[in-house]
């Protein structure tokens, strides 16, 4: 952000996970002032060790959320809720019942974003919405006439007409460290399940991209008069199965398995998920590099992946450090502190000249068993000392969220 752009204060909905937290990241390394609502106390960590401040209103009352919105003093609002619809499609239950959730958390956002009076508003959507089998999808384009989609598209109709002014972000297949489907995805390579197909091209978008292209919106100089589309996705066009193979490798796997049509899988309803492997969702995102300058840090899904794992492993990483630091610390104050409250008996003596009947010798006194507990706990420690590791304990787990666990 240059020097003569002012900060704003923005309220980012669905900020504690995904596309959301990448954006309060993206938002505070500008310089901007975040609030973002959180819906459990790990989320609202994550959002506090970011620098931005946790608030749990129901995204579903408008009064909630324009509390929230004075609260913050919000200048705009970044909409990321509907980032649980625009996840990677193998993972069909996300999309499951999302879609008529997402229309009342729209209506509510955009009723209390009017009462507020903030100046601009950006929400997430999706590319698959437009009309398949066009080629590379462009803003204005017919949109798809399906029922599954009709709850998405009533979401749109919602801003386009709430009178306020920004942009509708429809864009690629999302997909990143953060992204839940991408964690799911990730879960059934490694555990060698066969994975639903699609052969159709798609576009996609690692988390991180989208996240910069939201802010590059949020601080255009020139805004339009209504919510308006646009699109955004990254340089790669693929199928979903070639993402899977990419993500594969990236994890150092072989060649994912995919799961043929069996006789059951012809009689069952098709979901979402299904008829979105079998769709071809093709987006181009010209209108924003060429107006907007944005340019997507993955420009393919290889990269993209690539990254995506490299965070996963820097957090195995800290755990392995982790256990080394802590529960390796907390053995060895274990063994340290321990102490038996019997002495060992003292040596038999040496037999005298003259044989005798030999005495049996005293059997060694065992100590008493400890007493149930749910650690390495001294039993016959005074009050004084039992307090002092409780002390230690506690340091060291204050250590352990110091350092992000959780």
């Amino acid at each position: 952000m240059s020097d003569s752009k002012k900060s704003m204060s923005v309220f980012v909905t669905g900020g504690a996970e995904d596309v959301g937290l990448a954006t309060v990241r993206a938002l505070l390394k500008r310089g901007h002032k975040v609030v973002a609502s959180a819906c459990t106390s790990e989320g609202a960590l994550a959002l506090r060790q970011a620098g931005a401040l946790p608030v749990y209103p129901d995204l579903g009352r408008a009064s909630d959320v324009f509390s929230a919105l004075q609260m913050a003093q919000a200048d705009a609002i970044i909409h990321a809720i509907p980032q649980f619809c625009g996840g990677l499609p193998h993972s069909g239950a996300a999309f499951a019942g999302r879609g008529a959730q997402l229309l009342q958390f729209t209506r509510a956002v955009a009723e209390a974003a009017r009462q507020h009076g903030v100046r601009r508003i950006l929400s997430l959507s999706f590319g698959y919405l437009y009309e398949a089998g066009q080629g590379a999808a462009i803003e204005g384009d017919h949109d798809a006439r399906d029922s599954e989609f009709a709850p998405m598209l009533a979401a749109e109709a919602v801003l386009k007409d709430s009178g306020l002014n920004g942009y509708i972000v429809r864009s690629g297949y999302i997909y990143g460290g953060n992204n839940p489907a991408t964690v799911s995805l990730a879960d059934a390579i490694m555990a060698s399940r066969r994975l639903p197909a699609g052969a159709l091209p798609a576009s996609w978008i690692h988390e991180d991209d989208l996240a910069a292209a939201l802010v590059a919106l949020l601080e255009a100089d020139d805004q339009p008069e209504s919510v308006s589309v646009i699109n955004a996705a990254d340089d790669s066009v693929c199928s979903p199965d070639d993402c899977a193979g990419a993500f594969s490798a990236a994890l150092g796997l072989g060649a994912p398995r995919f799961a043929a049509a069996g006789l059951f899988d012809m009689l069952r309803q098709k979901t979402l998920g299904d008829k979105l492997l079998g769709r071809e969702a093709v987006i181009s995102s010209q209108k924003l590099r060429d107006e907007f300058g944005w340019q997507p840090r993955y420009s393919g899904i290889e990269p993209g992946m690539e990254a995506s794992a490299l965070v996963w492993r820097m957090r195995d990483a800290v755990n392995a450090e982790d256990f080394y630091n802590v529960y390796e610390d907390k053995a060895a104050q274990a063994i340290e502190d321990f102490a038996y409250d019997v002495a060992l008996p003292e040596p038999v003596a040496a037999a005298a000249a003259e044989p005798a009947v030999a005495e049996a010798a005293p059997a060694p006194v065992k100590a008493a068993a400890p007493p149930p507990s749910d650690g390495p706990t001294p039993w016959n420690e005074d009050e004084a000392k039992r307090e002092e590791r409780r002390r230690k304990a506690l340091e060291r787990k204050a250590k352990r969220t110091a350092r992000g666990g959780g």
